[in-house]
């Protein structure tokens, strides 16, 4: 059997993606807190790697806390490790005001007077003109996702200054006058652009979450288009099935 080799080429440093696929262990709960993981021999020989490969990998697990090293005893997964990174997006509103919790943002610039791109989610109608901020969101020092956000410029320079620096939803929620009249978002894979890459730190083109989200107004009008590009290996969805007698599976 052959060393699942990982390769080193323009998608980023081989480290790099060890790193990732390692730290998908730690945050799928494979290497449970406070257990030993792989000897670096063991990692060499599975992926491929040379020891200082495997080593830079390792580091960047140790600067994100999520593994300890001892001399002598081996590498071990951190409390940390339990699942802290998992963003979970939500599928109801309640849920989606939950997942906000512990978020900071992080403005990059805003742009007046602006559409939304493309129709994808659009089931209602668009405001004559909107801002658009780009932001990061950063939980626990790591950065998870990058955004652009298209407000309704009506309600945007209502609130502007907290609109830039606080969580979005809950500002637009606190508006007077506003009220939600519906709110949709759909998830997609795809590939780490340059630009997302650096924001979050991964190489270019591994996988990402691509979310959508739309919220309308009770007139039908879209207040609020974001678009999300998460970190593929720290977002989880959890969705019920609602199943009825009639159901064949």
């Amino acid at each position: 059997m052959y060393p699942a080799a990982v390769s080193s080429d323009a998608y980023g440093p081989l480290y790099s993606r060890i790193a990732m696929l390692l730290r998908q262990r730690i945050l799928g709960g494979q290497w449970a807190p406070q257990t030993q993981i792989s000897t670096i021999e063991g990692l060499m020989a599975e992926f491929g790697a040379s020891r200082v490969t495997i080593r830079l990998a390792l580091d960047m697990l140790e600067r994100d806390g999520l593994i300890e090293r001892f001399r002598g005893r081996g590498t071990f997964v951190t409390d940390r490790g339990d699942g802290l990174y998992r963003i979970r997006l939500g599928t109801s509103w309640r849920s989606l005001i939950e997942a906000l919790e512990g978020t900071k943002p992080r403005l990059l610039e805003t742009v007046d007077d602006v559409l939304p791109p493309g129709d994808e989610g659009l089931d209602c109608r668009l405001a004559e003109s909107y801002s658009r901020l780009k932001r990061v969101h950063v939980r626990d020092n790591v950065a998870f996702a990058v955004m652009h956000i298209y407000l309704d410029r009506r309600w945007y320079e209502r609130a502007a200054g907290r609109f830039n620096h606080e969580l979005v939803i809950p500002v637009l929620q606190s508006l007077a006058g506003l009220k939600i009249g519906h709110a949709h978002q759909s998830l997609s894979i795809g590939c780490a652009e340059p630009d997302v890459a650096a924001h979050l730190g991964v190489p270019i083109g591994v996988p990402v979450g691509m979310l959508r989200r739309v919220i309308c107004d009770e007139d039908g009008v879209a207040v609020y288009v974001g678009d999300f590009t998460y970190r593929g290996d720290m977002i989880r969805m959890e969705v019920d099935l609602i199943l009825s007698e009639d159901d064949d599976g």
